[in-house]
């Protein structure tokens, strides 16, 4: 069995906090685990994609400067 779709976001970003997911997993005969997170949270995202954000304020839309 696989589950595909895990967030880290409700802990820190630790092996140990992984290592919580990994445990559980295994106790409830799960063979494989997908960590995904959204890559908005992490400052590394903007450079690559800050030319596809488009935000919505008020009922306008404009693209954000970086």
């Amino acid at each position: 069995m696989i589950d595909a779709h895990i967030h880290l976001e409700r802990g820190p970003y630790t092996l140990q906090w992984i290592n919580e997911f990994v445990k559980t997993a295994v106790s409830r005969g799960i063979d494989e685990i997908w960590l995904l997170e959204h890559c908005y949270r992490f400052s590394e995202f903007v450079p690559m994609c800050a030319h596809t954000l488009i935000i919505s304020i008020n009922g306008f839309t404009e693209k954000p400067e970086f």
